[in-house]
C-alpha cells in the first residue's frame, strides 16, 4: 500500500510538472499604433507566434521576426506586442506616434501590461512565445537570437505545425 501511494505522488508529481510546462494561453484583445482591434482567441487554425518587447526587449525583436517570417512566411501568424505599462498616459500618443514611425508593420499596444503579465513577461528583453493550434504555448525564448536558439525554435514551430 506505502509503494501504491508512493507511485500515486510520483506519477500525479509529473502530470503536474507537466501540465505546468504546457500553460494555456489568454485569450485578449488589444489595439495597435493605428487603432485596429485585434482580438486574438484560442484555439487556432494557424501556430501563432507572440513577440513581446518593451523599450529595451523591442531592439532584440527584429533578430527573431526576420528569420521566422523568412522561413515560415503566411504558414503561422506572428503577432508584435509593445509592453508598455510604463508610459505615463500623457505621453501614449507621443509613443503611438513613434512606434508608427518605427515599425511599418501592426504592433498591438498594451498599455496596461496585463497582456504582458499574463504570459509572464521578462522584462528588457525579447519575449517570443510558440503557440500550437489548440491553444497551449509549446516553448518562450528570450533575449537576442542567436543560431542555436533560432534553430531550437524552429524545431518547435515545426512540431507545433505537424500536430492536428
Amino acid at each position: 500500500m506505502k509503494k501504491l501511494a508512493t507511485l500515486l505522488t510520483i506519477v500525479l508529481t509529473s502530470i503536474i510538472v507537466f501540465a505546468d510546462n504546457l500553460m494555456k494561453a489568454s485569450d485578449f484583445s488589444l489595439k495597435d499604433q493605428y487603432g485596429k482591434t485585434y482580438d486574438i482567441k484560442f484555439p487556432r487554425e494557424k501556430v501563432t507566434i507572440l513577440a513581446f518587447g518593451d523599450r529595451e526587449g523591442s531592439e532584440q525583436l527584429e533578430s527573431w521576426i526576420r528569420p521566422l517570417y523568412e522561413r515560415y512566411q503566411d504558414t503561422i501568424d506572428i503577432y508584435g506586442i509593445a509592453e508598455l505599462s510604463s508610459v505615463p498616459s500623457i505621453a501614449r500618443g507621443l509613443v503611438r506616434s513613434i512606434i508608427k514611425a518605427k515599425s511599418p508593420y501592426p504592433v498591438m499596444l498594451d498599455w496596461e501590461g496585463t497582456v504582458s503579465q499574463n504570459y509572464k513577461y521578462e522584462k528588457g528583453k525579447a519575449n517570443i512565445y510558440v503557440i500550437d493550434k489548440k491553444g497551449f504555448v509549446v516553448t518562450k525564448k528570450t533575449g537576442l537570437a542567436n543560431p542555436k536558439e533560432l534553430e531550437s525554435l524552429f524545431k518547435e514551430i515545426d512540431k507545433a505545425l505537424k500536430k492536428n
